[in-house]
Formats: structure tokens, sequence, C-alpha cells
């Protein structure tokens, strides 16, 4: 029977402490699947990326199995029972990376959210050339890898985020360009689901669904963001905390501050103690 051929298979460790402040690559490699290519374990360090170049197999991940085909990707959960394996009829040759750094569940339900994590890499994203350039900055081990791969890996997110949002570009729909520059200009207004149909022109499903795609997250939330943002700056410029709720769209300063606490962690007073380094200002 044919055996699965490891065309690359590189390993790196990472400086001690490293992987617990920035992102780095424990493992990448590309294989020429046989038919019983299998891979299958209760749980292991990192996330396993991995991009079909041909062929097909199957990946099974946060309880769920699905297939994987010619030019998609599939972000593998080791934190929980996982595995994967080639077609026995096409089995596929892959190109894939293990990921290591602070947080991944988070960062890859950033990119996914509650959606089995796979993806279509768009024509315009080179992922091959990624690979590559990965590929070689592991052989060489230059001064400063750790560094060159937390870069790598930033770039790679970046890619699939171009890819998850629609055909590789950055440019977001107009419809929904027009609604958060709209909500941008006028923080202060409410925003419920009648005034963002009115400026997208859109139903109230579909331009969730938009913020959804391109933006990772609700209207509800991309709004209380950039309310906090613009409180940030009012904050800083000595405005009251009863003026910046008023301006940012908050009920009261009650509300305001249970928002800005939960994201930042303090107080708005406190914060703004600690970012200007004064004790008194006004409240």
């Amino acid at each position: 029977m044919r055996q699965s051929v490891f065309l690359e298979s590189l390993h790196y460790v990472p400086e001690p402490g490293w992987t617990k402040a920035a992102a780095s690559v424990l493992r990448a490699g590309k294989v020429e699947a046989a038919p019983d290519y299998r891979v299958m374990r209760a749980s292991h360090p990192g996330q396993d990326i991995l991009y079909c170049l041909s062929g097909a197999g199957t990946v099974e991940t946060l309880g769920e199995r699905q297939p994987i085909g010619a030019g998609e990707l599939a972000w593998i959960a080791n934190e929980t029972r996982h595995g994967h394996s080639a077609d026995e009829a096409e089995p596929w040759t892959v190109l894939w990376f293990r990921l290591d750094g602070p947080n991944l569940a988070e960062l890859r339900r950033k990119l996914f959210g509650d959606a089995f994590p796979k993806a279509t890499i768009a024509e315009s994203v080179n992922l091959v050339a990624w690979f590559d350039r990965l590929f070689a900055t592991m052989r060489r081990r230059d001064p400063g890898l750790d560094l060159r791969l937390n870069q790598l890996v930033a770039e790679f997110l970046t890619m699939i985020d171009r890819s998850l949002s629609g055909n590789g570009s950055r440019e977001l729909p107009p419809a929904l360009a027009a609604t958060i520059n709209a909500m941008r200009a006028n923080l202060e207004l409410s925003w419920e689901a009648e005034d963002l149909s009115q400026v997208s022109r859109l139903g109230s499903s579909q331009i969730r669904r938009l913020f959804r795609k391109h933006l990772r997250t609700s209207p509800r939330q991309w709004l209380i963001r950039e309310r906090l943002m613009q409180a940030q700056s009012l904050l800083v410029g000595g405005r009251s905390l009863a003026e910046v709720a008023e301006r940012c769209g908050f009920c009261d300063v009650y509300h305001f501050s249970r928002e800005f606490k939960r994201s930042t962690g303090v107080a708005p007073s406190s914060w703004r103690r600690n970012e200007l380094g004064t004790k008194s200002l006004p409240r």
C-alpha cells in the first residue's frame, strides 16, 4: 500500500516563557497522505492548522466532523478531542503548522465565532507562498526567530480574516460602510434596528449578518466599543463623567461606568487618573 510522504517536517522550541506573551510555531510541514493516513488525539498542546492543497480529507474538532477539500483550511482545537484523516479514494496533500501562544481558543473564536473553524481561502490570498516563507524561516534558525515567527503568525491571521470576510478584500460593502460611518458620527443615538435599516437600506437581519461576517461582532457590541473609545478621548480631555456618559450615548453615569469597567477592568475615574498620572480631576 502507498505510504504517506512527509515532504517537510520542521520543529521549533521557543525561548522559555515566550508563548505566554506572544505567538510561535512549534511544528510545520507538508505531507502527501496515504489512503490510511489518520491522526486522533484526546488533546494536545497548541492548535493545528491544516490547509488542503489537493485531494480531500476529514477534520474532527469541537464535537463536529466535516470534510475538507482543496483550497480549504481547518483550524483544529487541540484542547479537546480532535483528529483528521485523508479521504481513502482521493487522499489529500496538506500544508500544516502548530500554533502556540496565549489564549488561542479566544483567538480562534475571534476569527470563526461559534461556526466550525474552517475557511475557503480566497484566490487573492497566497497562503502557499506564506507557508514557503514559514518553512524557509524555520530551516534557517536565524537569531530573533521568536520575533520572526510571531510576525508570520500575525500575517497568517490577517490573511485568514480577509478570506473569511469575503474575496480577500478589506473594503467593506457600501451598505455596511455607510452604517458604521453614520453610527460613528452619532454615538449618542440609540441606534435601534429600524435606525440601522434606514441608513443601510437593508433589513435588520441582513445588516446583522454583514456585521457578523465583516466585523465579527453584532451592531450593539460594535457600538459599545466605539462609544468606549470615544469616552476615553473625552476623559483625558477633562470632561466630567456625566458629560462623557451623555455624549457617548449611555443613559447615565452608572451604566457608563459599568460598561467601561467591564471592558477595561477599572472604573473610568480610576482609568483617567492612571492615564494622566494625576490625583484630582473633575467627576
